[in-house]
């Protein structure tokens, strides 16, 4: 409907305007009225035959086909005469005498048609070649290929390079999918049983050592829960790329007091349960294999994709990925403030789990899983070689990440998807293995930063109040504050990921000099990187699309994902590339939990210019990707 609106809006204030001089008795002569309209005549075959062969050469469809043909030789009738009244329009905008009145001149008649001739095949011409120039950059999966490691790296790949922002990526860039409108911002109820949670505590007055609805209603309300509304705007607990919230959360109950076992959706506007399944559920069945006996619980998180896609394009995928890692984060960190140990798993089979929600794949995506036992949990097996393949990458219902009913999936972002995916080829016991701790060459002359001392804080409080802010003071940063903030991104070890590096852009941190660094967390120092001299901010601002929370913040902190450790991932590189852009959530996460007890303010940015944010920080694109900023800096 708005697309109708925007393409007749012309025509419907052409047609006012002739109502409005017609009721006040001043419409204008025929002539006048012929001009008026063979301008929009003009505008309107120029669009039209722009986009319509820009969309044939886009598409790859036959260039001569008949009914192409007669549209080619109805464009060259109409510019031909347009051309011919284009003289009187011209008078006509000059406001001097009809020249025409008398004979015309037959010489310039055949310049005026070879001037329409020319100018229809410019137009053409143009929309051709952007067209092709777009159309071959669409990403395409062979579907008669097999899915393999290698063929969901080169999606990966493919992808990255697609959903990168450049300055000149404006006419080489085609659109992967039809968004469409705008999602609701909530599920809709399935009609199942509804379970209400306590309302969920803002303060922890004590550790509930035991996994039931008051700890659960802590950890799903932290993670996913609306924390204020304004504007028709749900803000929630976590932060999300232009609060859209693409996140879903569901449970799986085991042995959770007061909720009967089976599979649950958490209701965000309701704060509730609704049931999907009721009885035991089996890791065979959700695609995870044998559950370890002490698991109290599940929580599998998704992600509507249009919620975020509408608006993002094809660069949803990265900010959905990094969206769930900060409310993961803040899941794990609740459920340890609750007494109980929450472990992100690696793989999972997303078919057998998204069958097991009864969720549409291709609109609706699993992402991630978190297991969820007590304080003293047992150990997981270290996963089995050779038990799990790349999803199938060609499209369909029964792959991850399908089509689903409809036959409609998201361009890119679905081919993304289904090849970080996994398909089970047996499901022993449940596997996980930690990420290797990273063990970089390091250069000498490393610049040693002060230990700062943890703030007592209640962690619930903090991401009760969280916000992210986008105006800062002019002071400084401490060096110590600063320095507190890289140790707690780190602090727990990789959970998904040992790929990302840290680099940060000092502008106004004391002790510290006005250029780009690289943090080492094995020694707790930095290494500089880049000078830009009295261009640093300037730079940081440009590559931050111009935004000015880049460049009024203290500091900017940029995640990068190393690409050989990725592609080294235990449950295989494609995978690898989603476990980078998650742990990069959680690491922003963390600086928002450990800045804001400080008084500094955060807010994490997903939208760069990729090519400019690595130079920005000295990073070499054929070893590194850029993946998120941060921006900190004091309250203003």
């Amino acid at each position: 409907m708005d697309k109708l609106l925007w393409v007749s809006l012309p025509l419907l204030m052409a047609a006012a305007t002739v109502v409005l001089l017609w009721w006040r008795g001043r419409l204008p002569s025929r002539q006048v009225l012929n001009m008026g309209f063979s301008l929009m005549l003009l505008a309107y075959v120029l669009v039209t035959a722009g986009l319509g062969i820009f969309w044939v050469a886009n598409q790859h469809l036959p260039v001569f086909d008949w009914h192409y043909l007669f549209g080619y030789a109805l464009l060259v009738l109409l510019a031909v005469h347009l051309a011919f009244n284009l003289r009187q329009v011209w008078w006509h905008l000059r406001r001097s005498p009809p020249l025409a009145a008398g004979p015309v001149n037959r010489g310039r008649r055949p310049l005026l048609g070879a001037f329409g001739v020319v100018g229809a095949t410019l137009v053409g011409g143009i929309g051709y070649f952007v067209g092709l120039r777009h159309g071959r950059t669409e990403l395409r999966i062979d579907a008669a290929r097999p899915a393999t490691e290698d063929l969901a790296l080169a999606v990966v790949e493919q992808f990255h390079d697609f959903s990168a922002h450049t300055r000149r990526g404006l006419l080489r860039r085609a659109p992967g999918a039809d968004w469409g409108d705008a999602p609701p911002p909530f599920k809709a109820s399935g009609g199942g049983q509804i379970l209400a949670l306590p309302v969920a505590r803002k303060r922890a007055t004590a550790a509930l050592r035991t996994l039931m609805p008051a700890a659960l209603a802590d950890m799903l309300w932290h993670s996913a829960g609306v924390s204020a509304r304004s504007g028709g705007i749900h803000f929630r607990t976590s932060p999300s790329s232009g609060a859209l919230f693409a996140t879903e959360l569901y449970v799986v109950a085991r042995s959770i007091e007061g909720v009967a076992a089976g599979l649950w959706r958490y209701d965000v506007p309701a704060h509730a349960l609704e049931q999907i399944a009721s009885g035991p559920v089996d890791g065979q069945a959700l695609g995870l294999g044998a559950l370890p006996g002490d698991t109290r619980g599940l929580v599998i998180a998704s992600a509507v994709l249009r919620r975020s896609g509408y608006k993002y394009r094809d660069r949803s995928y990265r900010y959905i990925l990094c969206d769930l890692g900060h409310a993961l984060e803040n899941l794990r960190v609740v459920a340890q403030a609750s007494g109980q140990t929450a472990t992100l798993i690696q793989a999972f089979d997303e078919a057998r789990m998204a069958a097991a929600l009864s969720l549409e794949q291709g609109t609706e995506a699993v992402l991630a899983v978190l297991l969820l036992q007590g304080d003293a949990a047992t150990a997981l097996p270290a996963l089995v070689a050779g038990a799990w393949r790349p999803a199938a990458l060609a499209g369909g219902a029964g792959g991850a990440g399908g089509a689903g009913a409809a036959g409609a999936t998201l361009g890119i972002t679905d081919a993304i998807h289904r090849a970080t995916s996994l398909r089970a080829q047996s499901l022993p016991p449940l596997g996980y293995t930690a990420p290797r701790s990273a063990s970089p060459v390091l250069p000498g002359g490393l610049l040693a930063l002060p230990a700062a001392p943890a703030p007592a804080v209640d962690i619930l409080a903090v991401i009760a109040r969280r916000r992210s802010v986008r105006r800062y003071g002019s002071q400084p940063v401490a060096l110590a504050d600063l320095a507190a903030v890289l140790a707690a991104m780190t602090g727990p070890g990789a959970l998904l990921s040992d790929a990302l590096r840290i680099d940060l852009v000092a502008m106004r941190v004391q002790g510290l000099d006005e250029a780009a660094w690289r943090y080492h967390p094995q020694q707790h120092a930095l290494e500089l990187r880049a000078r830009h001299g009295d261009g640093l901010r300037s730079r940081a601002r440009a590559a931050g699309l111009n935004q000015d929370v880049i460049g009024n913040a203290a500091v900017v902190l940029v995640l990068a994902i190393d690409r050989a450790a990725f592609a080294a991932d235990p449950a295989g590189a494609a995978r690898g590339y989603r476990h980078a852009f998650i742990e990069a959530g959680l690491m922003g996460e963390r600086v928002y939990l450990e800045a804001i007890p400080r008084g500094l303010g955060v807010c994490a940015v997903g939208a760069f210019y990729d090519d400019e944010a690595a130079v920005l920080v000295g990073s070499d694109p054929a070893r590194e990707w850029i993946v998120h900023f941060a921006a900190l800096g004091p309250l203003a």
